[in-house]
């Protein structure tokens, strides 16, 4: 009682200032304790967002492309450049619009040729209003390069799919369907393919082979050429169709394509590899008088493509693989003992590298074989001169000469490379100057090769009618004032177009580390990228519930992502809770 009646009085006795300082303490540690509830009601969203994140990937494991998952590895840094994604978007999107203005409808053309482009056209045209021009008869058409826009079309599409872009691959596809795909007659029975009848008698063919066949009609003009199939032809036939039935399955039946790949490796020797390059039933079949060494390249792109179409378990996708194989095996012999400047500028062969290596084996001889020609190729384009300041001279063109389209295949193919390279290949300088790496030189001739290809559109635009925009001419030289020395310089050939967007929408690819590329961003930009991949999964499934797609989606987030984020809740709240009462401990 004594101490209590004490304690009493010394409370009793306590002056004001005491009494206000007790009270502010106790603001001061119930604010505290807010703040702190506040800060752990933060990991809710946090780990909320996280749980999404390992959602989508588990989506996309299981119902996703594979390859659209996010990559693993060291970034590869590029140098700062003078060419921006939105300068490269605005080159293709004109580039692809110039194709498919070109591509003749049943308004401009006669029936037999809507369907083909126009060929060749000339900076001062003015193909919107002439349409006697689109229904003149060109010649030297050339089929392979009517295939190639199919090609680039392709590209395109899936980059940014657009009706007219897939309306326009139809409609050529159906022409090179209609006027160049068809059987192949067998020279071993019959002796003259002349001797066929109207009824199509007379003339044996050989079973499940079809070819890519140009004639006089198909080339124009005043053109007698009997009909000839030509080995690249059919790569890119298979280049084209296989292209539009990755988006259109079912465009063309998977028994036709397999017989224009049996034609392919009809072909080949199967020894080495080598192959013959045309077929001309009016010189008894196969021709060996002719030899190019791009039409190997064109061959095995368009069996990958075809092995890629078919199923995993198809005995006919190692068949594809195999006879692509030979032919890549077959030029990295015939290149191993040549001199760089010997070296073919071969970027059909680059192309196929870079879809071949992912399916075959990196413990066998093969890989490294066509890995090494296809560094070879590569050092050889950039060899072309002994400094960089040389091509700075020519303004980033690789030939020198301010030719557009050999810049532009170049392109493709080193940043087709570029995918492949390993970090520790060299490029050894001459002048004594140190070894430097070989991506580092490759990437400053695709800076500046890019550099020139862009400047002949963009430069060239001003000068040209609404109908040429978009148009890529054959030569360039800014040095001039761009003032071109002869007619011949305005030509615009369709295929300087369609290798021009081709190469840009590589690298486009490259600086936005977007498909093959995706291994060169960094750390932060792969996490930025799933954070967008995550947040448009979303919005898409509640915008559009009602497809099969999203449907899919929304069963996970509900069945797994609910669950998931109920659990993030309740540990979050936990954790407050937990943290309050510490708090309130604490204070009293």
């Amino acid at each position: 009682k004594t101490t209590a009646s004490k304690n009493n009085n010394n409370n009793n006795n306590e002056n004001p200032y005491q009494e206000v300082q007790r009270s502010n303490n106790l603001q001061r540690k119930t604010k505290k304790n807010r703040k702190q509830r506040e800060q752990d009601a933060l990991w809710i969203p946090f780990l909320s967002a996280i749980a999404l994140l390992v959602l989508y990937i588990l989506y996309q494991i299981q119902f996703g492309n594979k390859s659209s998952i996010i990559a693993v590895g060291a970034a590869a840094q590029l140098p700062e450049s003078l060419i921006t994604v939105d300068r490269l978007a605005h080159f293709i999107d004109a580039g692809t619009n110039y194709i498919v203005r070109v591509c003749h409808s049943p308004s401009q053309d006669v029936a037999e040729r809507v369907g083909k482009f126009t060929y060749i056209a000339y900076l001062e045209d003015d193909l919107k209003n002439d349409y006697d021009f689109f229904k003149d008869d060109q010649e030297d058409y050339n089929l392979l390069r009517h295939n190639g826009a199919i090609y680039s079309l392709a590209k395109s599409y899936q980059r940014q799919p657009s009706p007219p872009v897939l309306e326009v691959m139809q409609r050529a596809v159906g022409w090179l369907k209609d006027a160049a795909i068809g059987p192949v007659p067998d020279m071993e029975v019959a002796d003259d393919p002349d001797d066929e009848e109207e009824d199509g008698s007379g003339v044996a063919y050989i079973p499940e082979l079809l070819a890519a066949w140009e004639d006089g009609t198909i080339i124009g003009g005043e053109s007698v050429m009997k009909p000839t199939a030509k080995l690249g032809g059919a790569g890119l036939a298979l280049i084209a169709l296989v292209g539009l039935e990755e988006i259109v399955p079912g465009t063309t039946p998977l028994q036709e394509l397999r017989q224009l790949g049996n034609f392919i490796s009809y072909l080949q020797n199967e020894e080495d590899g080598s192959f013959v390059c045309r077929y001309k039933p009016h010189k008894g079949g196969k021709d060996t008088s002719f030899v190019s060494l791009y039409y190997p390249g064109e061959a095995a792109l368009g069996l990958i493509a075809l092995a890629e179409l078919e199923d995993e378990e198809s005995i006919y996708r190692q068949r594809w693989i195999t006879v692509a194989t030979k032919a890549l095996l077959y030029l990295e012999t015939l290149r191993r003992n040549q001199e760089l400047e010997e070296v073919e500028p071969d970027h059909w062969a680059l192309l196929a590298t870079a879809r071949l290596l992912p399916l075959l084996d990196e413990s066998t001889s093969d890989y490294w074989h066509v890995y090494q020609h296809a560094v070879k190729v590569m050092t050889s384009m950039v060899s072309v001169v002994a400094t960089e300041e040389e091509l700075l001279e020519s303004n980033g063109c690789h030939t020198q000469d301010g030719r557009t389209c050999p810049t532009s295949t170049r392109l493709e193919g080193l940043l087709a490379g570029l995918t492949f390279l390993k970090e520790d290949e060299l490029f050894l300088q001459d002048n004594g100057k140190p070894a430097i790496p070989l991506k580092e030189r490759i990437l400053f001739f695709v800076e500046h090769g890019a550099d020139f290809v862009l400047r002949s559109m963009e430069e060239s635009a001003s000068s040209t009618s609404v109908s040429m925009q978009g148009a890529v001419p054959v030569r360039f030289n800014p040095d001039n004032n761009n003032k071109v020395k002869s007619h011949r310089d305005t030509e615009v050939r369709i295929d300087y177009v369609q290798h021009s967007i081709s190469a840009m929408m590589a690298y486009e690819q490259l600086l936005k580390h977007e498909g093959p590329y995706a291994s060169w961003a960094t750390r932060k930009e792969k996490l930025r990228k799933a954070a967008q991949k995550v947040s448009g999964k979303v919005v898409e499934v509640i915008r559009h519930p009602g497809e099969e797609e999203n449907q899919t989606a929304l069963l996970w987030m509900v069945v797994i992502g609910l669950p998931v984020i109920a659990v993030m809740v309740v540990a979050g709240k936990s954790m407050m809770m937990q943290s309050s009462s510490s708090v309130t401990k604490k204070s009293e």
